[in-house]
């Protein structure tokens, strides 16, 4: 069923997405300010595949030009949050803490703010299980369904976007935050290749399900292409401690599947220099990098790396604006975009 515009346009899709493209081209209205603007327009999606819900903010005014690629970030949620605790708010209950952690739609605002180069669409998939973890347990074609929800999305957004958002003029960047990362891995599974539009992958601390025997080669090859890039931002979780118990075990953790993908990764030739001090272990290339964050006290550092300007230098991180008006770890850059209650 299709149900009527209002503050949250949402349209019900299932099998039948393509025959409502048409309908809900004429029910999009955008604010006029800058702000408004650079905080964009949301539209949500039903059942595109069992199970699943999206939200996808479009930019408008001088933030939806034409002349320029379009960026589309499918973020694929973390265990247990919603799409509204994802985008963010400001919060004064701390009952409220899942709004204050992340700030993706904050985050989108100051990337649509500062880079001039691109536009920039994002997607919020969401699992109603609240875990892509269980749902891709639920379902044993999980790889081919999130195919098929990413493509049935790029198609929505040319065919009512195509004056900034053709099918040739986007350029998708997948994100990930904890068990949203099985959405990628298995996204990345269900394919002899990873797509030629596909610019980015980001794991933010996401990285759990990496198995060298089903990812590595199509990374590496995929990375090997030319302008794409590897991000992976995580931390040393085995020192974390919780009701007298690790978190994860000595092998299972993101820090330590970190450091085997970028063994990996060298051992293929893709070019990764290590460097380390107190705070971080990295290693940069040219078309990669891969974070991890130092952890002697054992803190629980997992939403802190989306917080700290995650994505922001996930999405930016390599080019000619890296840490250019934010820095990575360091205060959150985009306070004034984030929304109040």
């Amino acid at each position: 069923m299709i149900t009527p515009p209002s503050g949250r346009r949402k349209i019900h899709t299932g099998i039948l997405i393509s025959a409502l493209l048409l309908l809900f081209g004429t029910w999009l209205s955008f604010g006029k300010g800058a702000t408004y603007q650079a905080l964009g327009t949301r539209v949500e999606l039903h059942d595109i595949i069992p199970e699943s819900r999206v939200v996808i903010n479009i930019p408008s005014g001088v933030f939806a030009n034409g002349l320029r690629p379009t960026r589309v970030i499918f973020y694929a949620l973390p265990n247990g949050n919603t799409i509204e605790q994802t985008e963010g708010r400001a919060v004064t209950d701390e009952s409220e803490w899942r709004y204050n952690i992340q700030h993706i739609a904050a985050q989108t605002a100051f990337l649509r703010e500062s880079d001039s180069s691109n536009n920039y669409i994002v997607v919020y998939v969401e699992s109603k299980t609240r875990a892509w973890t269980s749902h891709a347990s639920k379902y044993a074609q999980s790889g081919n369904m999130y195919t098929s929800l990413v493509d049935s999305v790029r198609n929505f957004l040319a065919f009512n976007f195509s004056r900034f958002a053709s099918v040739e003029n986007q350029k998708l960047i997948l994100a990930s935050h904890s068990g949203g990362g099985r959405f990628v891995f298995n996204y990345i599974a269900s394919s002899d290749v990873i797509p030629h539009f596909i610019e980015r992958l980001i794991f933010i601390d996401s990285n759990y399900g990496y198995e060298s025997e089903i990812h590595l080669n199509k990374i590496a090859e995929w990375l090997k292409k030319g302008e794409k890039h590897l991000e992976v931002m995580a931390y040393v979780d085995t020192t974390v401690i919780l009701e007298g118990k690790p978190i994860v075990s000595s092998k299972g953790g993101t820090g330590y599947r970190s450091h085997m993908m970028a063994t990996d990764l060298k051992n293929t030739g893709v070019e990764l220099n290590f460097t380390a001090d107190s705070t971080f272990k990295k290693y940069v290339g040219e078309s990669a990098e891969i974070i991890i964050k130092e952890n002697p006290s054992g803190k629980i550092y997992h939403t802190v790396l989306v917080e700290k300007n995650g994505l922001i230098h996930g999405v930016l991180s390599g080019s000619s604006i890296s840490e250019k008006g934010y820095i990575f770890w360091g205060e959150r850059a985009y306070e004034k975009y984030i929304a109040k209650p």
